[in-house]
């Protein structure tokens, strides 16, 4: 790719949001410090599964990245996290200071 065809980004603050998958393997003995999230397990010791990647960006260096995995079978708790992080992105992008609700 070259500078022409790179695609333009905003000056300041700006937040991605795209979707990743990501593999994961393990090695022999090791067990998760917590519940792995639902997946495609591709043998006894991997497993792939999808998440959602929020970046953000000021004056065009990263400064933050937060994943979030996507479980098969999503549980309201899950869309309330999911909601909460991009609702902290979005403010984070307009540099407005959370506001506590009916404010």
């Amino acid at each position: 790719m070259t500078e022409e065809d790179a695609p333009i980004r905003p000056a300041g603050r700006w937040v991605s949001v795209r979707l990743q998958h990501r593999h994961v393997s393990f090695d022999d003995g090791v067990e998760a410090e917590e519940p792995l999230p639902d997946g495609d397990c591709a043998d006894e010791g991997s497993l792939s599964y999808s998440g959602i990647v929020i970046t953000g960006y000021d004056e065009g260096e990263k400064v933050s990245e937060q994943w979030i995995p996507l479980g098969v079978d999503p549980s309201e708790a899950d869309d309330e996290r999911l909601i909460e992080q991009l609702r902290e992105a979005l403010l984070w992008q307009a540099r407005r200071p959370p506001q506590a609700a009916g404010e």
